[in-house]
């Protein structure tokens, strides 16, 4: 009786053993995870073409739309400048080519100098409009993958790449997966407002304008006769 108590004792021991070597885990780095599926930002060359403006020196309705199309897609996530290219058949008709889009690009919203205008001479008179805009591509899940049992917990090669997809799809500004965009210039002036506000101890935040005390109960409540 004593043997067989003892040859249990034993085994478990030796079982509690082995389930404490299976529960250890390996050293950091011991097994590299394999590299995730990440959407992929390509960099295209955005492009539009016009006729020159016309006697007057303003486009056409249809032309003026289309380049306003094209300079708020610019303005909500181009990179870089805004190259345009005239070709014109005279210095005047260049001239007035280059006063109209700025013109334009001001009353978009374009910052000052985003618009870089140069000359060529070509067989075609217009307006060529450029900039550099970027696309994501999402990497695809293999559906195939197929989890064989491991001995540690990785992860598997497939890891995230729905998410991934989603990102890509819904991205409005795929450069912003290569890095935020540059930071434009600090207002001073409103910077000095708010330092002198803070100094005279008053607030600093914009007003709003805010009916603290207005209840629940009291909207739409009365119609327009003031309520009570």
């Amino acid at each position: 009786m004593r043997g067989g108590a003892t040859g249990r004792a034993s085994w478990r021991a030796a079982m509690a053993v082995l389930a404490l070597a299976g529960c250890s885990s390996p050293e950091p780095g011991a097994f590299p995870e394999p590299p995730q599926p990440k959407a992929a930002v390509s960099e295209i060359t955005a492009s539009l073409t016009l006729p020159l403006p016309g006697p007057g020196g303003a486009f056409a309705a249809a032309d003026r739309a289309r380049a306003s199309r094209f300079l708020d897609a610019y303005r909500d996530g181009g990179r870089g400048p805004l190259l345009a290219v005239i070709a014109a058949p005279g210095r005047a008709a260049a001239s007035a080519a280059a006063a109209a889009l700025a013109a334009l690009a001001a009353k978009r919203g374009l910052p000052a100098g985003a618009l870089v205008v140069s000359s060529a001479v070509g067989a075609v008179a217009g307006v060529t409009l450029r900039y550099t805009d970027y696309v994501a591509a999402p990497p695809g899940c293999d559906p195939e993958i197929v989890f064989s049992r491991k001995a540690f917990n990785e992860v598997s090669p497939n890891f995230g790449c729905a998410t991934e997809n989603s990102i890509a799809a819904m991205l409005a500004h795929p450069a912003d997966l290569l890095g935020p965009p540059p930071a434009t210039a600090a207002d001073g002036a409103r910077a000095g407002r708010v330092i002198d506000l803070y100094r005279q101890g008053k607030a600093t935040q914009a007003d709003v304008n805010r009916n603290d005390d207005l209840k629940a109960s009291e909207v739409g409540a009365g119609g327009g006769g003031g309520g009570k």
